[in-house]
């Protein structure tokens, strides 16, 4: 990939950057409007329309695609299960034991809903931090460790201003936050590099919300 088309992937990543922590520091509307409707208005309006109108390329190029979906959502639901594991772990040493306390999280928004948002947030964010960031910057690069890791530190950002406006973490949690954000964008990275669909990406990503949600 040229210089030309790097910048351009770092100019569209900034701009949408400094839209969402702008957003996220003036505005506290309900989740459900952050998560349905603004952040795919930010996310993945500018980037659908960028490759469409800009590169005139198919959406394809930024794994939507249906190939394959079934046998996709076999090895997303498997994965993730595993993301699930990590969480019950990272539970069990936080607590000293198993506990299932912050299952209570569920019980203001209820549990579809709790499922809808999971599913809007991990696409839009998939679909900028894999299918257009990564898969951009991987193209013409000599392996997938660089991408890969520029790629997740630009996602792990993303989620700096809800660590602040909402999550309020801090200590231990907020090291196993940071660090597993940066993992799930790794591990993400290499699935859509040997997949070219987003469907698993966005699986385990569901999952991931799951886990830090409802264990950490």
């Amino acid at each position: 990939m040229n210089v030309g088309k790097t910048r351009s992937v770092y100019l569209i990543w900034f701009g949408i950057f400094l839209v969402w922590s702008i957003y996220r520091a003036w505005f506290k509307l309900p989740e459900a409007i952050d998560e349905l409707v603004v952040k795919p208005l930010i996310f993945v309006l500018p980037v659908i329309w960028w490759v469409k109108y800009r590169e005139k390329r198919k959406l394809e190029s930024i794994g939507i695609t249906g190939r394959n979906f079934f046998q996709e959502i076999y090895i997303g639901v498997g994965i993730g299960v595993l993301f699930a594991l990590e969480g019950l772990v990272a539970n069990y040493f936080k607590y000293g034991t198993w506990s299932f306390a912050p299952l209570a999280a569920l019980s203001s928004v209820g549990l579809m809903p709790f499922l809808l948002y999971s599913l809007f947030t991990s696409v839009s964010e998939e679909i900028l931090g894999r299918g257009f960031v990564y898969g951009r910057l991987q193209e013409g690069a000599k392996d997938q460790l660089k991408p890969a890791i520029v790629a997740s530190f630009l996602f792990l950002l993303l989620h700096i201003p809800i660590i602040f406006t909402r999550l309020n973490l801090v200590g231990v949690s907020l090291v196993v936050y940071i660090v597993s954000i940066f993992l799930l964008g790794v591990t993400n990275s290499y699935l859509y590099s040997y997949r070219k669909s987003l469907v698993v990406s966005i699986l385990v990503h569901i999952f991931w919300n799951a886990t830090v949600a409802l264990y950490l």
